[in-house]
């Protein structure tokens, strides 16, 4: 074979493997990447252009003063022959009425109704909509309102409309990835005392849902153009204010745009019926509540995400949720000589009576599955989900591919579970009035709502036995954070006199013993606060009211020979530094006062006059008034009682002063101890 012709043929041979080494390469990208699918996003301005009643509180009666921040009706859709739509509106929640209008309209344009999601906000800051919590509004506004209620919904209707037809306008091949990761500022809302619900506050030992699932789509640059997160809170950060806003959620979507450029955000809301943002109280707070989720969401997209391959399969069901045996005609007749609410509900009630013979016992209610391949099952409930449901889905299914969604197509009220309904309250019961429901569900309702929810997702999706449980549903520990910030303090700039201190901390840390085995007391309150880490703890405390208050303990029982030395350490706290100075507090060992010691907000000593006891306060959790951290006490001798045990108490040596003294109820074990003395290395 001549020459020429062999190294045209070995050409031939490279050419040949450098196309099939890039077409390996392109597609092992391609398979990384997921599959293209056709992705189209939009937005449109939907802040009311005349005066109009706002929803989510019943005691603004007067159309609303004026505009914080705009709204808007946001939209993506996914597909191309058969595309997922979902639209987002910033409002407090839409009728299934108000789904089914936009779904005969999108249905000229290729949009099945059973492929349509309508979600909320829930931003108590928008304009109520046409059949909204019918009952708040029944017999307290005017025609012109009502006219003017009937036009924005009209003109949200539009709105919406346009923002689908946009976004199936921009449709163009994507790839879509999801990760999941987690928000803070949710807390549960319910009291709860005795058993029993006591109102509105912040229960931070009851349920939340900290998860932050964030869907993105990147075009054929990698650029992020859509960006869809879902969050487990009530946007009522604002309040009462009679102004327009979106609330926490509106600000997210600005700043979640501002950090992708050219991106469209969809933020939705979780199952957070009883979850509240904490703190709350003005549009600043508003505004940090969407930043924190917006940061989140651009680290999380700048790591590990899950490729999606296509778009989802869809499955709509409607279902009838089972609410209590109805009352009679004679109770309702009864109820029409109350006022306000009642009064009115009692008119609705026998009207239906009247039209149809019967009060209804059931709840009408739509759900919808989004289910991409195995990697991903969104689920989308209507009305208000407490987040019961949360914490037993993602115990019952696999929450590592879970979505959650409430506040979709249909506005029926609050959905308690059998927690709730049991503990009674406003979503057990009051609520319930607004939403012209004739009474509270059956405590059947969890686990039918359980049932469909599992069918529908597929047993692909249940979880697998002993699988780990989310970690979404407790505030992480600042444990990690209270150490760094601890070795942070120690490896900095420190006096001779702290660096003695460091040392002997060191060296207490590795051998000091358990010093809270009971508490021998009664004096003492109950609370729960910032502990060590800052978690929230229960501890027991007394403050500086009273002179002799004590808050006393004993050790467990200790065999060591009188006259050595042994370190006690015990966590808790010393706080509200602002409150009137007095004498302070006494510690006493085996009821002998030892030394006196007071509110502090730095590593302090204390010594005894003898120099028998010396005790040791090292703070790792501050806020202004308070602190929370480790104290260490050495005695020599030891004054050991008849059960072999040391007797502690700390005692008021002033009164009219709320400073305070805590013991945690949970006590350091030797493990955290050795954590503590690493922190300080």
């Amino acid at each position: 074979m001549p020459h020429a012709v062999q190294q045209l043929i070995a050409c031939c041979f490279q050419t040949v493997h450098r196309f099939l080494s890039a077409a390996v390469f392109l597609l092992a990208t391609f398979l990384a990447q997921g599959a293209t699918v056709s992705v189209g996003v939009s937005k449109v301005d939907v802040t009311p252009t005349h005066p109009v009643l706002l929803a989510g509180y019943g005691g603004r009666t007067t159309e609303h003063d004026g505009v914080d921040t705009p709204l808007w009706a946001r939209s993506m859709v996914i597909g191309q022959t058969q595309p997922a739509v979902i639209v987002v509106l910033d409002n407090c929640g839409v009728t299934q009425a108000i789904t089914d209008r936009l779904a005969k309209r999108l249905a000229k344009r290729g949009v099945a109704a059973d492929r349509l999601v309508v979600a909320t906000t829930h931003t108590h800051n928008a304009p109520t909509l046409v059949g909204y919590a019918p009952i708040v509004w029944k017999g307290r506004t005017t025609p012109e309102q009502d006219q003017r209620v009937e036009a924005y919904t009209q003109f949200a209707i539009d709105k919406m409309e346009q923002a689908v037809a946009e976004a199936l306008a921009k449709r163009e091949p994507m790839t879509l990835e999801w990760t999941q990761g987690r928000a803070t500022f949710g807390g549960n809302r319910r009291v709860v005392n005795g058993g029993n619900w006591a109102g509105f506050g912040h229960q931070r030992n009851a349920p939340v849902d900290h998860s932050l699932p964030v869907l993105a789509a990147r075009d054929a640059n990698g650029a992020v153009r859509a960006v869809w997160a879902n969050y487990a809170c009530h946007c009522t950060t604002v309040g009462g204010r009679n102004r327009i806003s979106g609330d926490w959620a509106g600000f997210a979507n600005t700043w979640i745009e501002k950090e992708f450029g050219n991106a469209v955000s969809l933020m939705t809301i979780g199952c957070g019926a009883d979850v509240g943002p904490q703190p709350s109280g003005n549009l600043a707070i508003a505004e940090d509540h969407g930043r924190a989720i917006a940061t989140e969401t651009k680290r999380l997209l700048s790591e590990k995400t899950t490729a999606l391959k296509g778009a989802p399969t869809v499955t709509a069901r409607q279902i009838k949720l089972p609410l209590a045996k109805p009352k009679p005609r004679g109770h309702w007749e009864e109820q029409l000589k109350s006022g306000g609410f009642h009064h009115q509900l009692a008119k609705a009630m026998l009207a239906k009576l009247d039209g149809t013979g019967a009060v209804p016992a059931e709840v009408n209610y739509p759900v919808s599955v989004w289910k991409f391949s195995n990697d991903l099952a969104m689920v989308f409930l209507a009305g208000e989900v407490v987040v019961d449901y949360s914490v037993r889905l993602k115990r019952e299914l696999d929450w590592s591919r879970l979505w959650l969604n409430a506040w979709a197509n249909d506005m029926p009220g609050y959905i308690p579970s059998r927690r709730i309904l049991r503990e009674g309250g406003y979503e057990a019961d009051f609520s319930q009035v607004y939403y012209e429901q004739p009474g509270r569900y059956d405590p059947a309702v969890e686990d039918q709502l359980v049932s469909t929810i599992r069918d529908m997702v597929g047993s692909e999706f249940w979880a697998k036995p002993g699988q780990t449980p989310s970690p979404y549903h407790k505030p992480p520990s600042g444990e990690s954070t209270a150490f760094k910030r601890l070795a942070s303090w120690a490896g900095g700039d420190r006096s001779e006199v702290e660096q003695q201190l460091i040392q002997k901390l060191q060296r207490y840390m590795r051998i000091a013993q358990s010093a809270v085995v009971r508490l021998t007391s009664t004096d003492q309150e109950e609370t729960e606060w910032h502990n060590f880490a800052g978690d929230f703890v229960h501890r027991s405390f007394i403050r500086q009211q009273k002179v002799g208050t004590e808050l006393a303990w004993a050790t467990p029982p200790f065999s060591k020979l009188a006259g050595s030395t042994l370190v006690y350490g015990f966590s808790g706290g010393i706080g509200w530094i602002t409150e009137p100075k007095t004498g302070g507090f006494a510690l006493a060992i085996g009821g002998e006062e030892k030394l006196r010691f007071d509110v502090t907000k730095e590593p302090a000593r204390w010594v005894s006059e003898d120099g028998s006891v010396e005790l040791i306060y090292l703070p790792t959790w501050t806020s202004s008034v308070d602190s929370g951290g480790f104290f260490f006490v050495t005695l020599t001798p030891i004054p050991v009682n008849d059960d072999g045990a040391v007797e502690f108490a700390v005692r008021s040596l002033g009164q009219g002063s709320k400073r305070w003294f805590a013991l945690d109820t949970k006590q350091p074990d030797p493990a955290l101890l050795q954590k503590l003395a690493l922190a300080l290395d």
